[in-house]
């Protein structure tokens, strides 16, 4: 089924190139394949719109966040003078709603690691362990990954991740933490994420953001710590709670925009 949105506020290199998912193919200008648990979608730009184009409309409706108003919330970002030429630039993200349990397992993956080798390496553990979909991989559930050796992990070249990965699968499966987390209002889901193996507070907020739709989050990584430090703003900690006070259910938005901007 094929649906079409405002190029302007829906965006596919915007919103897919900017950190906040690891599982898409670039096959056009504009024009990406995308991947979420065990579905597939085809989204790219024709005019003035956004096509989406998937078996699964409902999911990837979702998935895009296409009922959410994204011109009011640039509208009231914009009002920040800090935001508003980032705002101009990124207005067409979207933040995704991804799968909960893919978007854990890859944000441990991301951890101080770069684009190219997060895909490959998540591309790696879809081809061994995901279910068979015909012409794609599903991104493996813990349970096809409950008897997946830390060993193994390291060879997919996971690297010092492969430990994090084994026991933050076997939490996810044995333990309730996975409710806990979803349950929770997100401070208190951020401290539960990052009780998690291999989890700290800037992928903990990426979890929340972009796998729990939790916009009064901030990540704070290299690029927004170093386009928000100041003599007073010294630290990741510092950035981070003074921009969530200023911004508040909207921090998520603007640590995208900003994100987009600086890089």
């Amino acid at each position: 089924m094929v649906k079409s949105y405002d190029a302007e506020y829906f965006e596919p290199k915007a919103t897919l190139e900017c950190g906040q998912v690891f599982r898409y193919e670039k096959v056009g200008e504009q024009d990406y394949i995308i991947h979420s648990a065990d579905k597939i979608a085809r989204v790219f730009s024709k005019g003035d719109a956004t096509i989406v184009d998937s078996d699964f409309p409902e999911y990837f409706s979702e998935y895009f966040d296409t009922e959410t108003d994204y011109e009011t919330i640039c509208r009231r970002l914009s009002a920040f003078e800090e935001l508003q030429e980032c705002v101009k630039t990124g207005r067409g993200i979207r933040i995704l709603k991804q799968n909960f349990d893919e978007t854990v397992l890859s944000f441990i993956i991301s951890a101080n690691n770069n684009i190219p080798r997060i895909k490959g390496i998540i591309e790696r553990l879809c081809e061994n362990f995901g279910k068979d979909c015909g012409d794609y991989k599903a991104f493996p559930t813990t349970d096809e990954l409950k008897d997946v050796a830390v060993e193994t992990y390291r060879n997919l070249g996971c690297g010092f991740r492969d430990r994090y990965l084994a026991e933050t699968v076997k939490a996810l499966r044995e333990t309730d933490i996975k409710q806990r987390i979803l349950q929770s209002d997100t401070p208190t889901a951020c401290k539960l994420l990052c009780s998690l193996s291999g989890i700290g507070p800037k992928v903990a907020d990426c979890i929340a953001l972009f796998g729990m739709s939790r916009t009064d989050c901030y990540p704070v990584d290299t690029w927004i710590f170093k386009s928000n430090k100041s003599q007073v703003l010294d630290t990741p900690a510092k950035v981070r709670k003074y921009y969530l006070d200023r911004y508040g259910a909207d921090a998520g938005y603007a640590q995208q925009y900003l994100f987009y901007k600086a890089r």
